[in-house]
């Protein structure tokens, strides 16, 4: 059926036609610098007039000049109002000659209509990128700040965010409290009823029931969403809050749906790759409209000779092109990384007839570009780039102009066709505001608006039956008046509350985005906090991500209110409890920071993820660059590891060694710190090198301690320190009785230094580690940990070895993170868990002076089921509830890795994500999954430290310790 007719006269075929804004606005959407044209002698004389007089005289000198340059019969360019028909001649007068401290100090309102057309919704000015000060980096190495204040109720939205979005997402709800905007639920309404009238299914189930099957690992493909909108949607800046959030907390499935190019000159390039300059661009919102081959996607871009266009693929393994099948069409070649990969022929069957139509390709593991160059004349619609993994796709089409009547221009088979190649579990329509503007201006009927957006609401339903659907109410706008008044724009609520109802009628969701804005007057509020463009009608970056901010955690409520946690345990992210568990070690950092000659000791006891070092190495680096570096600390003797390369350590053993560990042998035993020793039979060599390959520092001293045991009636091992051979231990005043700990002592001068065992001979030697420390203030952090291992294997090593090597350490913090492994015990002992851990982390402190304590909960552990399926390891509830109240009860701060990684399933969207964060194991992170862990640890503990020195002085400042 041809698309309704309404008040709408589209703009002109122009190609690439610029929104209307001024170039200092345009130069800042793309991030280019702009040089502006020079201004014609009849611009520069008129403005030099202006600036001279101010009198109401002048004034009227000055409209009466403006109105007759504009009619006289001399160049477009010329006119101070080029075609008076482009707007209220009164705002364009008032802008010209009105000076902007008049008006408030704010620049001349921008035209509410199109520059070609009165009729014509206006190009929007899009919000500019992103300030610098609207992100910051994901870890502070300088001094932080810590996250705002704000209450975040449970049940809002908030879970299931790692750590460097939450921290984001809590200053957006500050934000939120600010601007009073409100957290709104979407009206789920009815799309499905059954014969006596109740609701068998709602217009959000099919996309949340797609959603749970991604949750629970029983989804083989995509859960793909097409959002349609206006400007709003064209900045991306709304949608990408959406798309990142819905992608973290159930999986990436790739980009989505890109234009070939950008489809207008300001904007961002995010959602189009990069074409060369001759496409030829033709829009629904144009004059001629691209009538019978277009359908939602908006555009087509038209190729008469070779043209290309380049797309980033990296993480991408499929990719389709829509296009246009038509008789003596061209072609195009797919090329990946310059390499030709395919290419696609657009002749369609039909000798008569043109349609939709569709390529798919693979593309190579690596890649990173994907070049389009066509062939002839051809006609493309855009590309889509995934994964080919299960998780979230979420394709924005914005037209700048769009509304409800706009889309029903599409081709109506072409609309069917492209809206099915996607399979969508849910289509969004995000239009109104330019309905709204029509109505505020009496260009079109609340009738009209209705009978489009119902027509609208038809075609998609009716298109995709078993894809959920969800309406979204136009925001709040604002006017100037003549007088310069800002005023709320009428229509916004009356179109919303329009949408509302036929969401309803039609079997749609339905969102309220001007409730959830503030209500009515909210664009004005927006504006003085800079928040909205000076159009009133577009929010700035921030704007929309706060507008984003708040559809995510509507979306998010919605899906908890279906779907019950699998692991139905709260756990909260952030440092719990640091404020009265640190202080001592915060006020040790704040003198060191302050300039005092002060070593703080970190000792961080765990198991694979401290045993890596990937974590321990980020952190250090974090800690060391802020508060100084005091030397590379304790390292289990071993064999060579390329984890330690990071940190410019490498060990060696040469000969018959065996590495001996805690966790395979009976309880007991005299052990190094990690759970390791090394023995090794005569002649047997051990190197550990620190700082390899640093630069000479000459003036830089410090001490090397080696850890061994000195075992009775054997002789003393042989050592060299940089290659020079030591002493003779003197003999003991009293022979050894049993095997004991020995800590060796070897001053050194430099930054590079190595240690050499050898084992004598006729007797073996048993190594433990060795630490490097240097004469300067800073931070040493030790990474102690054993793989495979639990709080149950440090508490059966000989407490006394354990005890006298972890005191020779001087912490003033110990770090215990255990709790992975507790996690995969199906017959963990919970209150056994409670009770000697609580038991051991009191020793520890007990032995190193009283040392503070920060515990670390377990990450997300996943197990696969005989069906392949990822399900929650057996004992992770328990350990989730076990270890915050052992860290409470012990007095220590706590700090949930699996909240910051994302809560409930984070493994299996780590596992997903590009580059890939998790394990295929379920259980281990990769060295960049570790790194991001770091991250967020360092960034978490920082705040709290900056939280504390803003605090009042506690007894360890007072009593000077």
């Amino acid at each position: 059926m041809p698309p309704p007719t309404g008040p709408l006269r589209p703009p002109p075929s122009r190609q690439d036609r610029s929104p209307v804004r001024s170039p200092d606005d345009e130069a800042a959407l793309d991030g280019e610098s702009f040089d502006p044209p020079p201004k014609s002698q009849s611009h520069v004389a008129l403005l030099d007039f202006l600036k001279a007089r101010t009198t109401g005289l002048t004034l009227t000198l000055t409209v009466a000049l403006a109105l007759g340059l504009s009619l006289a019969p001399i160049p477009e360019s010329w006119r101070p109002l080029p075609s008076l028909q482009q707007g209220p001649l009164g705002q364009k007068l008032l802008a010209l000659v009105v000076p902007a401290s008049f008006r408030g100090g704010r620049p001349a309102p921008l035209p509410e209509v199109d520059a070609a057309s009165p009729d014509t919704p206006k190009s929007p000015a899009l919000p500019e990128e992103d300030s610098p000060e609207d992100a910051g980096p994901e870890v502070a190495t300088g001094p932080a700040t810590p996250p705002p204040a704000v209450p975040t109720t449970p049940g809002i939205g908030l879970e299931e965010l790692s750590a460097p979005t939450l921290a984001r997402a809590v200053e957006l709800e500050a934000l939120r409290e600010r601007m009073s905007a409100q957290h709104v639920d979407i009206e789920p309404n009815c799309r499905k009823a059954r014969a006596d009238g109740t609701c068998e299914e709602d217009g959000l189930a099919p996309f949340l029931r797609a959603l749970g099957e991604l949750r629970s690992d029983t989804r083989r493909s995509p859960v793909r969403v097409v959002h349609l909108g206006d400007s709003l949607v064209a900045s991306d800046y709304i949608t990408d809050v959406v798309r990142d959030r819905l992608q973290e907390r159930f999986g990436s499935g790739g980009k989505g749906f890109l234009f070939i190019t950008r489809p207008a000159s300001a904007g961002r390039w995010t959602r189009s790759g990069r074409g060369s300059d001759g496409w030829e661009i033709a829009r629904l919102v144009d004059t001629k409209w691209p009538r019978d081959r277009v359908g939602w996607t908006g555009v087509a871009f038209t190729a008469s000779g070779p043209q290309n266009t380049k797309y980033d693929v990296e993480g991408s393994r499929v990719a389709e092109l829509f296009f246009l099948a038509q008789p003596a069409s061209g072609s195009v070649q797919l090329s990946v990384d310059g390499r030709p990969l395919q290419r696609v022929q657009t002749r369609g069957f039909s000798k008569t007839k043109s349609e939709a139509a569709f390529a798919r390709v693979s593309i190579p593991e690596g890649a990173k570009t994907l070049t389009l160059t066509t062939s002839g004349k051809v006609e493309l619609h855009g590309v889509t780039l995934e994964t080919g993994t299960p998780g979230v796709i979420y394709d924005t089409v914005g037209l700048l102009g769009g509304m409800a009547e706009v889309y029903l221009r599409a081709q109506p088979a072409a609309f069917r066709a492209q809206l099915r190649q996607r399979k969508p579990a849910m289509v969004v329509l995000m239009v109104g505001g330019n309905e709204a503007f029509f109505y505020s201006r009496d260009r079109t009927t609340l009738d009209e608006v209705r009978a489009q957006m119902k027509e609208l609401v038809s075609r998609v339903r009716a298109n995709v039956p078993d894809a959920a659907c969800l309406v979204m109410s136009p925001i709040d706008a604002g006017v100037r008046t003549m007088g310069g008044e800002l005023v709320p724009r009428r229509g916004s609520k009356e179109v919303s509350d329009i949408f509302r109802e036929e969401a309803r009628l039609g079997g749609c969701a339905f969102w309220d985005a001007y409730s959830a804005m503030g209500g009515e007057g909210a664009a004005l509020r927006w504006l003085e906090a800079g928040l909205m463009l000076e159009d009133l009608v577009h929010p700035r970056a921030k704007g929309s991500d706060l507008l984003g901010h708040l559809f995510d955690l509507a979306l998010q409520r919605s899906f908890a209110k279906t779907h019950a946690p699998l692991v139905p345990v709260r756990d909260d992210s952030g440092l719990q409890g640091a404020d009265t568990a640190l202080p001592k070690t915060f006020d040790r950092l704040r003198r060191r920071e302050a300039g005092e000659a002060l070593r703080v000791g970190i000792a961080q006891l765990g198991a694979s993820h401290t045993a890596s070092h990937y974590f321990t190495d980020a952190v250090r680096g974090v800690l060391t660059q802020r508060f100084g570096d005091a030397g590379r600390g304790f390292i289990a003797a071993g064999k060579a590891s390329p984890r330690l390369e990071n940190a410019r350590v490498a060990r060696e053993l040469v000969g018959d060694w065996k590495v001996e560990d805690a966790l395979e042998s009976a309880p007991g035993g005299l052990w190094g710190l990690t759970g390791i020793r090394a023995v090794g039979t005569p002649g047997a060599k051990l190197r550990i090198e620190f700082c390899k390959d640093c630069p000479e520092a000459k003036a830089l001293s410090g001490r090397l301690d080696l850890y061994a045991l000195d075992v009775p009636d054997t002789a003393a091992p042989e050592i060299r320190i940089d290659g020079e051979a030591m002493p003779p231990d003197a003999p003991l005043p009293e022979p050894l009785a049993a095997p004991t700990v020995r800590i060796r002592s070897f001053p050194v001068t430099g930054a590079s230094h190595r240690v050499e065992v050898e084992a004598p001979s006729g007797s073996g030697v048993t190594v433990l580690g060795a630490a490097l420390e240097y004469d300067r203030p800073g931070v040493v952090m030790d990474a102690l940990g054993l793989p495979g291992s639990t709080a149950f294997t440090l508490r059966n090593m000989d407490a006394g070895a354990v005890d006298s090597q972890l005191a020779s350490r001087r912490p003033d913090l110990l770090v215990f993170w255990y709790g992975t492994n507790e996690a995969g015990l199906a017959d963990l002992d919970a209150a056994g868990l409670t009770r000697d851990y609580s038991a051991l982390i009191t020793r520890l402190r007990k032995a190193t002076g009283n040392a503070e304590c920060l515990l670390m909960g377990p990450t997300d552990r996943l197990q696969q089921d005989a069906n392949a399926r990822w399900t929650e390891a057996p004992a992770l509830g328990s350990v989730l509830s076990v270890l915050p109240q052992v860290a409470r009860d012990a007095g220590c701060a706590y700090w949930s890795p699996r909240a910051a990684m994302g809560g409930e399933r984070a493994m299996l969207r780590w596992q997903r994500a590009r580059p890939v964060l998790g394990h295929a194991d379920g259980v281990h992170l990769t060295p960049e999954g570790y790194e991001r862990l770091a991250a967020s640890f360092a960034r978490d503990f920082l705040a709290a430290y900056e939280q504390h020195k803003k605090g009042p002085p506690t007894a360890a400042r007072m009593d000077g310790n």
